[in-house]
């Protein structure tokens, strides 16, 4: 009975964990006045932490290298300090991230999505 109960949690912590990866690509529109931007960060797994990279494919620009990467309690923070962008969103149950986008002073909405 023990070992049942065992690894009944061990199997429920795992599906936890793993619908907490943040790792892979991440899509979004940004809307901004005048236009909508297609965005996608690119996230890792190093041995330092998370590593990531933003792509604005409508602007040609890609593999932009995003300075700071953090996942902490189901909110996602970076930061592309050359080009004074902050976002912060907080993964929900149906993996899609929640959150606003800014730059230069301008907070846009901008949700995420595999």
């Amino acid at each position: 009975m023990k070992k049942n109960i065992f690894l009944i949690v061990l199997l429920f912590s795992s599906l936890y964990t793993f619908a907490q990866d943040i790792t892979g690509d991440w899509k979004g529109i940004l809307k901004v006045p005048g236009a909508e931007l297609n965005l996608v960060l690119h996230i890792i797994k190093t041995e330092n932490g998370l590593s990531a990279t933003l792509d604005s494919p409508d602007q040609k620009a890609l593999g932009i290298p995003v300075t700071a990467t953090k996942f902490e309690n189901s909110t996602l923070k970076f930061t592309v300090q050359q080009l004074a962008i902050e976002y912060e969103g907080i993964l929900d149950k149906d993996q899609v991230i929640t959150g606003t986008f800014k730059q230069m002073g301008q907070s846009q909405p901008l949700n995420l999505k595999r």
